[in-house]
Protein backbone atom coordinates (compact mmCIF):
# COMPACT_ATOMS: atom_id res chain seq x y z
CA UNK A 1 0.00 0.00 0.00
CA UNK A 2 1.29 3.67 -0.89
CA UNK A 3 -0.46 6.55 -0.18
CA UNK A 4 0.43 9.80 -2.90
CA UNK A 5 0.06 13.42 -1.99
CA UNK A 6 -1.63 15.16 -4.76
CA UNK A 7 -2.44 18.77 -5.25
CA UNK A 8 -4.88 19.58 -8.70
CA UNK A 9 -6.63 22.58 -10.14
CA UNK A 10 -10.21 21.30 -10.00
CA UNK A 11 -11.91 23.39 -12.66
CA UNK A 12 -11.04 21.03 -15.45
CA UNK A 13 -12.34 18.27 -13.56
CA UNK A 14 -15.63 16.63 -13.02
CA UNK A 15 -14.64 15.62 -9.11
CA UNK A 16 -11.62 13.51 -7.78
CA UNK A 17 -13.61 10.05 -7.87
CA UNK A 18 -13.32 8.21 -10.93
CA UNK A 19 -16.83 8.22 -13.23
CA UNK A 20 -17.87 6.87 -16.84
CA UNK A 21 -17.27 9.26 -19.20
CA UNK A 22 -15.91 12.28 -17.43
CA UNK A 23 -12.51 13.81 -16.14
CA UNK A 24 -11.74 12.94 -13.01
CA UNK A 25 -8.48 13.12 -10.99
CA UNK A 26 -8.35 9.60 -10.37
CA UNK A 27 -9.37 8.38 -13.93
CA UNK A 28 -6.64 10.28 -15.27
CA UNK A 29 -4.00 9.46 -12.55
CA UNK A 30 -4.86 5.64 -13.04
CA UNK A 31 -4.63 6.51 -17.01
CA UNK A 32 -1.27 7.82 -16.56
CA UNK A 33 -0.45 4.33 -14.46
CA UNK A 34 -1.39 2.24 -17.49
CA UNK A 35 -0.19 4.23 -19.66
CA UNK A 36 3.54 2.95 -17.75
CA UNK A 37 2.63 -0.80 -17.85
CA UNK A 38 1.65 -0.25 -14.01
CA UNK A 39 -1.78 -1.64 -13.15
CA UNK A 40 -3.10 -0.26 -9.51
CA UNK A 41 -5.56 -1.92 -7.21
CA UNK A 42 -8.11 -0.93 -4.33
CA UNK A 43 -7.17 3.03 -4.87
CA UNK A 44 -9.10 6.00 -4.05
CA UNK A 45 -8.53 9.42 -2.63
CA UNK A 46 -8.98 9.85 1.43
CA UNK A 47 -11.06 12.69 0.73
CA UNK A 48 -13.48 13.47 -2.27
CA UNK A 49 -13.91 16.47 -3.91
CA UNK A 50 -16.15 17.65 -5.71
CA UNK A 51 -16.46 18.76 -9.56
CA UNK A 52 -14.63 22.33 -9.63
CA UNK A 53 -12.85 21.94 -6.32
CA UNK A 54 -9.13 22.25 -5.95
CA UNK A 55 -6.89 20.84 -3.55
CA UNK A 56 -3.05 20.87 -2.29
CA UNK A 57 -3.04 18.52 -0.04
CA UNK A 58 -5.54 15.27 -1.29
CA UNK A 59 -4.26 11.72 -0.61
CA UNK A 60 -4.66 8.96 -2.88
CA UNK A 61 -4.52 5.42 -1.67
CA UNK A 62 -3.69 2.40 -3.85
CA UNK A 63 -1.94 -0.96 -4.45
CA UNK A 64 1.04 -0.83 -7.09
CA UNK A 65 4.05 -3.49 -7.04
CA UNK A 66 6.17 -1.30 -8.82
CA UNK A 67 7.96 1.76 -7.50
CA UNK A 68 6.63 5.03 -8.28
CA UNK A 69 8.21 7.57 -10.10
CA UNK A 70 6.63 11.02 -9.42
CA UNK A 71 8.49 12.85 -11.15
CA UNK A 72 7.86 10.87 -14.30
CA UNK A 73 4.45 10.61 -13.91
CA UNK A 74 3.25 14.26 -12.80
CA UNK A 75 5.00 15.19 -16.17
CA UNK A 76 2.21 13.15 -18.05
CA UNK A 77 -0.57 14.95 -15.77
CA UNK A 78 -2.68 18.23 -16.60
CA UNK A 79 -3.36 19.84 -13.88
CA UNK A 80 -2.23 17.54 -11.35
CA UNK A 81 0.62 17.26 -9.41
CA UNK A 82 2.21 14.50 -7.02
CA UNK A 83 4.29 15.44 -5.09
CA UNK A 84 5.01 13.54 -1.74
CA UNK A 85 4.48 9.23 -1.06
CA UNK A 86 4.77 7.54 1.66
CA UNK A 87 4.22 3.53 2.11
CA UNK A 88 4.38 4.21 6.39
CA UNK A 89 1.32 3.53 8.17
CA UNK A 90 -1.48 5.77 8.91
CA UNK A 91 -3.52 5.94 11.90
CA UNK A 92 -6.93 7.02 11.52
CA UNK A 93 -8.64 9.14 11.65
CA UNK A 94 -7.13 12.26 9.71
CA UNK A 95 -7.81 15.46 10.25
CA UNK A 96 -8.43 17.28 6.91
CA UNK A 97 -8.62 21.17 6.78
CA UNK A 98 -10.27 22.64 3.61
CA UNK A 99 -10.72 26.64 3.41
CA UNK A 100 -13.49 28.36 1.47
CA UNK A 101 -11.99 31.88 -0.25
CA UNK A 102 -15.46 34.32 -0.07
CA UNK A 103 -15.49 37.45 -1.62
CA UNK A 104 -17.19 40.39 0.53
CA UNK A 105 -20.41 41.61 -0.84
CA UNK A 106 -20.42 44.26 1.64
CA UNK A 107 -21.29 41.63 4.65
CA UNK A 108 -21.55 42.52 8.43
CA UNK A 109 -18.35 40.88 9.42
CA UNK A 110 -19.88 40.13 13.10
CA UNK A 111 -22.61 38.47 11.22
CA UNK A 112 -19.64 36.29 9.32
CA UNK A 113 -18.25 35.54 12.60
CA UNK A 114 -21.46 34.75 14.58
CA UNK A 115 -22.87 32.30 11.08
CA UNK A 116 -19.52 30.78 11.08
CA UNK A 117 -19.78 30.14 14.85
CA UNK A 118 -23.24 28.33 14.68
CA UNK A 119 -21.51 25.07 12.86
CA UNK A 120 -19.01 24.96 15.04
CA UNK A 121 -18.81 21.50 17.63
CA UNK A 122 -20.62 18.30 16.72
CA UNK A 123 -24.18 18.71 15.10
CA UNK A 124 -26.55 16.72 12.43
CA UNK A 125 -25.22 18.15 9.39
CA UNK A 126 -28.09 16.60 6.91
CA UNK A 127 -29.96 19.58 5.79
CA UNK A 128 -26.70 21.24 5.38
CA UNK A 129 -25.15 18.71 2.83
CA UNK A 130 -26.13 16.58 -0.45
CA UNK A 131 -27.23 13.30 1.66
CA UNK A 132 -25.64 10.49 -0.11
CA UNK A 133 -28.52 7.72 1.43
CA UNK A 134 -25.24 5.47 3.22
CA UNK A 135 -23.68 8.01 5.36
CA UNK A 136 -24.36 8.71 9.31
CA UNK A 137 -24.76 12.50 9.25
CA UNK A 138 -23.64 13.52 12.78
CA UNK A 139 -20.15 15.21 12.26
CA UNK A 140 -17.81 17.36 14.39
CA UNK A 141 -15.92 19.78 13.04
CA UNK A 142 -14.11 23.23 13.83
CA UNK A 143 -14.30 26.77 12.49
CA UNK A 144 -12.50 29.64 11.95
CA UNK A 145 -12.09 32.69 9.58
CA UNK A 146 -9.63 35.37 8.74
CA UNK A 147 -9.68 38.06 6.29
CA UNK A 148 -7.57 39.38 3.78
CA UNK A 149 -8.20 42.30 1.48
CA UNK A 150 -11.87 41.86 0.73
CA UNK A 151 -11.55 38.09 1.00
CA UNK A 152 -13.21 35.77 3.84
CA UNK A 153 -11.25 32.81 4.23
CA UNK A 154 -13.57 30.38 6.08
CA UNK A 155 -11.30 27.64 7.77
CA UNK A 156 -13.19 24.29 8.35
CA UNK A 157 -11.16 21.02 9.85
CA UNK A 158 -12.85 17.65 10.80
CA UNK A 159 -12.17 14.32 10.63
CA UNK A 160 -15.11 13.36 7.97
CA UNK A 161 -16.98 15.66 5.77
CA UNK A 162 -20.68 15.06 3.92
CA UNK A 163 -21.32 15.30 0.66
CA UNK A 164 -21.06 19.55 -0.31
CA UNK A 165 -21.29 20.09 3.47
CA UNK A 166 -19.04 22.77 3.43
CA UNK A 167 -20.36 24.62 0.59
CA UNK A 168 -23.85 24.96 1.82
CA UNK A 169 -22.77 25.64 5.31
CA UNK A 170 -20.97 28.86 3.52
CA UNK A 171 -24.30 29.22 1.53
CA UNK A 172 -26.27 29.44 5.10
CA UNK A 173 -23.74 31.58 6.28
CA UNK A 174 -23.80 34.35 3.56
CA UNK A 175 -27.77 33.45 3.57
CA UNK A 176 -27.91 34.20 7.72
CA UNK A 177 -25.68 37.53 7.37
CA UNK A 178 -28.68 38.46 4.57
CA UNK A 179 -31.45 37.98 6.78
CA UNK A 180 -32.68 35.58 4.48
CA UNK A 181 -32.06 32.68 7.45
CA UNK A 182 -32.63 33.20 11.45
CA UNK A 183 -30.57 31.71 13.60
CA UNK A 184 -33.26 29.71 15.53
CA UNK A 185 -33.80 28.01 11.62
CA UNK A 186 -29.76 27.17 11.78
CA UNK A 187 -29.74 25.42 14.98
CA UNK A 188 -33.09 23.89 14.66
CA UNK A 189 -31.71 21.97 11.39
CA UNK A 190 -28.32 21.18 13.21
CA UNK A 191 -30.35 19.26 16.24
CA UNK A 192 -32.36 17.75 13.47
CA UNK A 193 -35.33 19.00 14.77
CA UNK A 194 -36.16 20.29 11.20
CA UNK A 195 -34.81 20.28 7.69
CA UNK A 196 -33.76 22.96 5.61
CA UNK A 197 -32.57 23.03 2.28
CA UNK A 198 -29.36 25.11 2.52
CA UNK A 199 -28.13 26.48 -1.23
CA UNK A 200 -24.87 25.29 -1.96
CA UNK A 201 -21.85 27.71 -2.65
CA UNK A 202 -19.72 27.95 -5.94
CA UNK A 203 -17.15 24.93 -5.79
CA UNK A 204 -14.44 26.73 -7.82
CA UNK A 205 -13.29 28.52 -4.68
CA UNK A 206 -13.27 25.88 -1.85
CA UNK A 207 -9.46 23.92 -1.56
CA UNK A 208 -9.04 20.70 0.57
CA UNK A 209 -6.26 22.56 1.95
CA UNK A 210 -4.47 20.05 3.94
CA UNK A 211 -4.79 16.34 5.07
CA UNK A 212 -2.67 15.72 8.25
CA UNK A 213 -1.02 12.33 7.86
CA UNK A 214 1.32 12.25 11.14
CA UNK A 215 4.32 10.28 9.26
CA UNK A 216 7.26 10.97 7.53
CA UNK A 217 6.75 11.00 3.84
CA UNK A 218 9.38 11.38 0.61
CA UNK A 219 8.99 14.80 -1.26
CA UNK A 220 9.78 15.33 -4.48
CA UNK A 221 11.64 18.60 -4.35
CA UNK A 222 11.10 19.18 -8.89
CA UNK A 223 7.48 18.80 -9.09
CA UNK A 224 7.25 21.18 -5.77
CA UNK A 225 9.21 23.59 -7.48
CA UNK A 226 7.20 23.05 -10.34
CA UNK A 227 4.08 23.37 -8.60
CA UNK A 228 5.39 26.75 -6.92
CA UNK A 229 5.79 28.04 -10.32
CA UNK A 230 2.05 27.55 -11.89
CA UNK A 231 0.82 28.94 -8.81
CA UNK A 232 3.23 31.79 -9.84
CA UNK A 233 1.58 31.89 -13.41
CA UNK A 234 -2.11 32.09 -12.02
CA UNK A 235 -1.21 34.24 -9.50
CA UNK A 236 0.29 36.78 -12.39
CA UNK A 237 -2.51 36.21 -15.07
CA UNK A 238 -5.02 36.57 -11.89
CA UNK A 239 -3.38 39.41 -10.74
CA UNK A 240 -3.44 41.25 -14.11
CA UNK A 241 -7.31 40.00 -14.96
CA UNK A 242 -8.68 41.32 -11.29
CA UNK A 243 -6.97 45.00 -12.75
CA UNK A 244 -8.31 45.01 -16.06
CA UNK A 245 -11.62 44.15 -15.00
CA UNK A 246 -11.08 47.05 -12.24
CA UNK A 247 -10.03 49.76 -14.47
CA UNK A 248 -13.00 48.48 -17.12
CA UNK A 249 -15.39 48.81 -14.36
CA UNK A 250 -14.23 51.97 -13.60
CA UNK A 251 -14.17 53.57 -17.27
CA UNK A 252 -17.57 52.46 -17.45
CA UNK A 253 -18.86 53.89 -14.29
CA UNK A 254 -17.14 57.84 -15.83
CA UNK A 255 -18.81 56.75 -19.16
CA UNK A 256 -21.97 56.62 -17.62
CA UNK A 257 -22.20 59.98 -16.12
CA UNK A 258 -22.18 61.81 -19.47
CA UNK A 259 -25.26 60.01 -20.77
CA UNK A 260 -28.17 62.69 -20.64
CA UNK A 261 -30.88 61.53 -18.75
CA UNK A 262 -32.95 64.53 -19.02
Amino acid sequence: MVYLKVAYNGRGFHGSQSQPNVRTVEGDIVQALNDEGIKAINYGFLSRTDRGVSALSNLLRLEVEEDLNMKRLTHSLKDIWIYAKTSKYLKFPLTKTYRYYLFDNGYNQDLISKGLSLFEGTHDFFSFSKYSGIDGTTRTIETSYRKVGPIYILEFKGTGFLWQMIRRIVGSVVDYTKGDLSENEILSALNGETILHATPSSPDYLLLYDIETNCDMYYDDYVIRTLKRRFNELFTDFSARALLEKESFAYMSETEKLINRD
